[in-house]
């Protein structure tokens, strides 16, 4: 959420009142979001959701700089407008709000299931610290690669490359549970 405002109020028509209105809208999305990600928890199964919803967040995010990356294009811009690579990288906030709002019912059923008796509130406050924790060393991380590069929204892809490999490593956590260590 760091860099979105200041990637939206450059490629958005509108400037800081479009970068407003997208970060309104990415809270507005997560509504609908924890919703889908509950059914699909239910339906689909916890750890499917977590995984699938972690790779829809962090493809989309890669793809930001891919996005503002391209060409104008005249007939682009007739239909659509003045800023199509904006438009683009609104719908791409937008994917990454929703899969990000859908992925928190998921962790926290994963949590759940992995949770040793007795543990169960630690297993619980785990994902939320570790969230925690991210806010607090992802923002300047995410800054000194924006500062280290000319092209607009690497550090959002250094953001879903990390959120793809935690989906991936997810996926391929298997059954492991704290006791399989003791085997």
């Amino acid at each position: 959420m760091a860099c979105v405002p200041l990637i939206a109020s450059t490629v958005l028509p509108g400037g800081a009142v479009a970068a407003g209105s997208l970060l309104s809208a990415a809270g507005l999305s997560g509504l609908a979001g924890a919703p889908l990600g509950g059914y699909l928890c239910d339906r689909c199964g916890a750890r499917f959701t977590a995984v699938a919803s972690g790779c829809a967040a962090g493809t989309g995010l890669m793809l930001v700089p891919l996005v503002l990356a391209l060409p104008s294009n005249e007939a682009i811009e007739a239909a659509v407008g003045p800023a199509p690579n904006g438009f683009a990288f609104g719908a791409l906030v937008l994917l990454w709000s929703i899969a990000v709002a859908a992925q928190g019912p998921a962790l926290t059923a994963v949590g759940q299931e992995l949770a040793p008796p007795g543990a169960e509130a630690t297993a619980l406050a785990l994902p939320r610290a570790i969230g925690d924790a991210a806010y607090i060393g992802a923002p300047l991380l995410l800054g000194l690669v924006a500062d280290s590069t000319a092209q607009m929204g690497v550090e959002c892809a250094v953001a879903g490359a990390a959120s793809l490999a935690g989906a991936l490593a997810l996926a391929c956590l298997g059954t492991w549970s704290p006791t399989s260590l003791e085997d």
